[in-house]
């Protein structure tokens, strides 16, 4: 018998896509003021989607939406949940580009940040975000959000698709594996950190207590100057 293995056959995984959690230590001392002041901004709204942002992909009742310029408030609670979202950010960048660089060389812009309070079968249907790498929501107050009904969707739930059969396509065991969604478990204090491309949607929410995210859109650039920006330039002039 042959012991030659040179055509064993072997597997490669290729373009997996990542997902990033975190709780907010601080969530126990600041949520509750937070989850506050996101409300009497709600009631100070002049329509339900301030935004004015894709109005046809959202419930015309049960959906509060913000402005997209949220972070730019000037709230403490609110501020101490930025600075932790950009440092927990710029780490899963570098995790994600395994570690090309460091946290502290890492720029991050929120191009866009907003808040969703919703209840009374509120939704967002199914969209992905532009003009941004990487996105986020935290979960500040879910309520009755994730509970299912045998095997219902999850009430409010946040439901990920699988960017490789959006198209559709022929769908046996073997390709199992690509899972048509995802619905990873939500809990207040949590932050998800995900890549733009992938196409999400706001389950419809019912509940004694209001659901409410906070959501954003981020960009990330090296530092100018910094060393791992100077070794990214190096590598691309020899690799040209």
């Amino acid at each position: 018998m042959s012991t030659d293995k040179t055509y064993d056959l072997r597997g490669t995984q290729a373009w997996s896509t990542m997902f990033f959690t975190r709780r907010w230590d601080a969530m126990s001392i600041d949520g509750v003021n937070l989850l506050a002041y996101l409300k009497r901004l709600k009631d100070s709204q002049k329509q339900a989607v301030e935004s004015g942002v894709a109005v046809g992909a959202k419930s015309a009742h049960g959906l509060y939406e913000s402005n997209f310029d949220l972070f730019l408030q000037n709230e403490e609670s609110l501020q101490r949940l930025v600075k932790f979202i950009e440092s927990t950010l710029a780490t899963a960048i570098c995790i994600a580009n395994d570690q090309e660089a460091s946290p502290q060389d890492i720029q991050i812009q929120f191009v866009d940040s907003w808040y969703h309070i919703t209840n009374e079968g509120g939704f967002h249907d199914a969209h992905v975000h532009h003009g941004c790498s990487w996105c986020g929501i935290f979960y500040l107050e879910t309520g009755a959000s994730g509970q299912r009904v045998g095997q219902s969707a999850p009430n409010g739930g946040s439901r990920f698709y699988c960017p490789h059969n959006l198209g559709g396509g022929y769908r046996d065991f073997g390709n199992k594996y690509l899972s048509a969604s995802l619905d990873p478990p939500i809990e207040n204090g949590l932050l998800l950190l995900f890549p733009s491309f992938l196409m999400h949607s706001g389950l419809p929410y019912q509940g004694e207590t209001d659901r409410a995210v906070i959501a954003f859109n981020a960009q990330a650039h090296l530092k100018t100057g910094s060393l791992s920006a100077s070794r990214l330039a190096e590598r691309t002039r020899i690799g040209s």
